[in-house]
């Protein structure tokens, strides 16, 4: 059996496989920093020891938010039933996922490693994503140990909102620039082959 640590790395670095033209809510910030990039848009660094415990402590918390809204019978949707997508164009899909979902409001969790007091611009686009795709008030939902749980109203933003429409536009257009050049790299890299391939065939009958 694996050691604990490796179970819990394994846990968080399995694979979700990319498609262009469809992004997530929670990328936004990374493409608008350039932390995401073109040509590492289908490639993903791996999350460290501390990284996974981190994300893992996050999702506890959630889950057990979770059993205390059911325990009290409080009406809410959760997970993949309040996933939408927002059609910027023909080709772009913005995937909009909050964490809980009530009558009049949506709440994003997040468990940070330090203390805050206001909402950090890492968030706000999510954030701004989620709005628009539930036309709900937002709250960001800060966990801390033992078991608080601190909420912040989000203000969404027509700027910000035209901002984050146009770097995903511009960054699908890269990546399809991208993805075009490197189909043509391979299937020149095969032709160049399949000529080698000839010319020795003909020196051997020669």
């Amino acid at each position: 059996m694996k050691n604990y640590n490796q179970l819990l790395l394994d846990c968080v670095n399995q694979s979700h496989p990319r498609q262009i033209g469809r992004y997530y809510a929670s990328e936004i910030y990374q493409i608008i920093k350039g932390y995401l990039q073109p040509k590492n848009f289908f490639t993903s660094k791996p999350i460290d020891l501390t990284g996974a415990k981190n994300i893992l402590r996050g999702e506890a918390y959630e889950t057990q938010f979770k059993e205390v809204l059911e325990a009290n019978k409080i009406k809410f949707r959760y997970g993949d039933e309040i996933k939408r997508e927002i059609q910027l164009t023909e080709e772009v899909v913005l995937v909009v996922k909050p964490d809980f979902e009530f009558e009049d409001f949506v709440i994003e969790t997040k468990y940070p490693t330090t203390s805050i007091t206001t909402i950090p611009e890492k968030w706000e686009y999510q954030l701004e994503a989620e709005y628009r795709a539930t036309n709900k008030k937002v709250y960001l939902g800060i966990f801390s140990d033992p078991f608080n749980l601190t909420l912040y109203p989000f203000k969404p933003d027509e700027r910000r909102w035209l901002k984050i429409q146009q770097n995903l536009l511009t960054f699908h257009e890269k990546l399809k620039q991208l993805a075009l050049a490197n189909f043509f790299d391979k299937d020149l890299d095969k032709n160049l082959d399949k000529d080698l391939k000839i010319k020795k065939k003909d020196k051997v009958k020669g």
